[in-house]
Parts: C-alpha cells; sequence; structure tokens
C-alpha cells in the first residue's frame, strides 16, 4: 500500500506543479505553493466532487488570477465536478462554466455566466452580479414607460401584457445615446 500511496501523493503534485518540492515544509513555501498544497490534499484520493470554498480569498490579485489559470486547468485535466463558492464577482464569471446565485439561501437563478449577466431574472441577480441601472415602469410594446412618461426602448426577458408593471435592468456598457432619429428604437 506505501508505494500506492506515495506514486498517488506525487501524481498529485505532479498535477499541481509541486513534484519537486514535496520534501519541503508548509513555512518553505509561498502563499501560493501552499495553496496547490491545499488543493494536491484536496484531489489526492481521487473525489468525485471537489468543494472550493472561497480558496483565492487570501491571496493577492496577481496570485489570484494565477491561480484563477491553474485551478480551471487542472480542473479540466483531471475532469473532476468542482463546486466553487466565492462572492467576487469576477471571479465567478472567470471561473465558472455554470453559475448559481442564492439568496436567503435560496437559489434564485442558474445557468451559464453568459446567460446570467445578461439575461438576469430578477432584479436581485441582475444586481447581484455586475453593475445594472434598475428604471422600474410600465411595459409599452416595444420597452418600459417611467412613472414620469419618459419612454425607454428594451428587449423584455419575459412576455409582459402592456401596461404591465415591470423593471428594466440596463448595463452601463450597452447604453447608446443618439439623437432623435439617430436609429435608436423607440418605445
Amino acid at each position: 500500500a506505501k508505494p500506492t500511496i506515495a506514486s498517488e501523493v506525487q501524481r498529485a503534485l505532479d498535477l499541481v506543479q509541486l513534484g519537486t518540492l514535496g520534501g519541503r515544509r508548509p513555512h518553505q513555501l509561498s502563499g501560493g505553493q501552499r495553496q496547490r498544497v491545499a488543493l494536491a490534499r484536496a484531489i489526492v484520493t481521487r473525489p468525485r466532487v471537489l468543494l472550493l470554498d472561497e480558496p483565492l480569498g487570501a491571496l493577492d490579485k496577481a496570485l489570484r488570477v494565477d491561480m484563477q489559470i491553474e485551478l480551471k486547468r487542472i480542473q479540466r485535466e483531471i475532469g473532476i465536478t468542482t463546486i466553487f463558492v466565492t462572492h467576487d464577482q469576477e471571479e465567478a464569471l472567470t471561473m465558472s462554466d455554470r453559475i448559481g446565485i442564492l439568496r436567503d439561501g435560496r437559489l434564485v437563478q442558474e445557468g451559464p455566466p453568459e446567460e446570467i449577466y445578461d439575461r438576469p431574472k430578477s432584479e436581485f441577480a441582475a444586481t447581484f452580479l455586475g453593475d445594472a441601472n434598475i428604471f422600474r415602469g410600465e411595459t409599452t410594446g416595444a420597452g418600459i414607460r417611467l412613472p414620469d412618461g419618459t419612454a425607454i426602448a428594451a428587449r423584455a426577458g419575459a412576455t409582459l401584457a402592456a401596461g404591465a408593471r415591470a423593471s428594466c435592468a440596463v448595463r452601463p456598457e450597452r447604453i447608446r445615446i443618439a439623437a432623435d432619429g439617430d436609429g435608436v428604437d423607440q418605445a
């Protein structure tokens, strides 16, 4: 059994690119190397699911980015289902194939990062993931009319009857400003 244990430990260390540092003590390793040791310990037994709870939270920005790339490489290489818990929105978007947004312990939306960002199902999801300006009003045929009468052209994420109360989330990078009649749809 000992040769098997030693070979599995070496395999895990090689996977996290620490194969030559197996004899070192934790205080002899950098923060990023310690993070890799923790990952090697978690994967050495070849679990079916890997839970990582805020694994990069204590690292500086540059090291976090490096470790994000490394974690994705390792996850793909060993093909393990990974649940990655983070409160960092950028990290969630970068690391995930699918994202789940929780509110008060309940799942409010789940899906690919692009879908959740581009088509949030609630104000909470829209404002939780990225910046969003929220406009509330009544639906029209082509968008939403605000209480002051301002009309905003928008595509509905759901089928809503004209005059229904609705919210419109607008991402700052998607705002277009144009003169009247300059190709902006009228609501």
